[in-house]
């Protein structure tokens, strides 16, 4: 089966509804996929009636974005506990943050020269969602950056180098694990690249990080084997995605456009009973 554990919708930074996204990804013959929002579940609900009414395995997830020094770390939680109080209310707490981030972004924005209203950033998200992708966007819509050189203006000024560039608010790396496993879920380290240093990635193993994600479109051939390799070598699950948040005018990148071998989505559930033994199955 194609899987694709790597997804966003509109309740976050995503273009379609979470239906929409089971409905594309059986269509194009996925039959594994999992919503990973950040710092948002709210869109898991919808995503599992419509895995059940089409026949496709939809795992609960959510993609927590942290800091460190040298780069962002972005922690994705697998089969995680929706019942859990802990979950929503800490969920909730984030996406507060998330707007008090944003505040600060657009006001480095305006000392160099662009002046964007929070109420209309606002306007671009959904349930009151923001992040650096409804900033962008609304630059482009306000004339300040051009779509077609997105990924030079996006880096230049919202990047984590950029002129605008500010930390996450909430979670450490080993805080976003805590809370994973807390919420009887998988934590899984997203995107690794070659920005984060190994020390880093061996002190959250020690935390409890459960997998990596060495199938992901920003990683080449010799990066996913790297990754591989790491993770045969620490034990750790291999899972992998799209990342897909909305169709690339190339075709490029699309749901479920990576080739992932489907035994992860096996290996993921398996680690989940292994470290959750005593909770219910997840209701998907």
């Amino acid at each position: 089966m194609a899987v694709d554990l790597h997804i966003h919708s509109n309740v976050s930074d995503g273009v379609y509804s979470p239906r929409e996204l089971v409905v594309m990804a059986r269509n194009r013959g996925v039959s594994a996929l999992a919503l990973t929002d950040h710092d948002s579940v709210n869109g898991v609900p919808s995503a599992l009636l419509a895995g059940k009414e089409l026949g496709a395995l939809v795992i609960p997830g959510v993609e927590l974005s942290t800091d460190i020094a040298e780069s962002e770390i972005h922690i994705l939680g697998f089969c995680i506990d929706m019942t859990s109080t802990y979950l929503h209310e800490a969920l909730q707490i984030l996406r507060e943050r998330r707007i008090v981030r944003c505040e600060k972004i657009l006001k480095r924005l305006r000392i160099v020269g662009i002046d964007i209203p929070l109420s209309y950033v606002l306007s671009l998200g959904k349930e009151g969602f923001t992040g650096r992708g409804q900033i962008f966007k609304a630059m482009v819509k306000l004339g300040f950056a051009r779509p077609e050189r997105s990924f030079g203006d996006f880096g230049k000024y919202l990047g984590k180098t950029g002129l605008a560039y500010v930390e996450h608010q909430g979670f450490s790396p080993e805080q976003a694990v805590e809370f994973i496993r807390a919420c009887s879920g998988v934590p899984v380290l997203a995107h690794p690249g070659a920005q984060i240093p190994l020390y880093v990635i061996e002190n959250l193993i020690h935390m409890g990080l459960e997998g990596i994600e060495a199938y992901h479109p920003s990683h080449n051939k010799e990066t996913c084997r790297k990754w591989l390799k790491f993770a045969k070598r620490h034990g750790l699950i291999v899972t992998g995605g799209s990342d897909f948040h909305r169709p690339n005018p190339d075709g490029s990148l699309d749901l479920g456009g990576m080739t992932i071998p489907d035994e992860v989505v096996m290996e993921l559930i398996k680690r989940w009973r292994k470290t959750m033994p005593d909770k219910p199955t997840p209701a998907f």
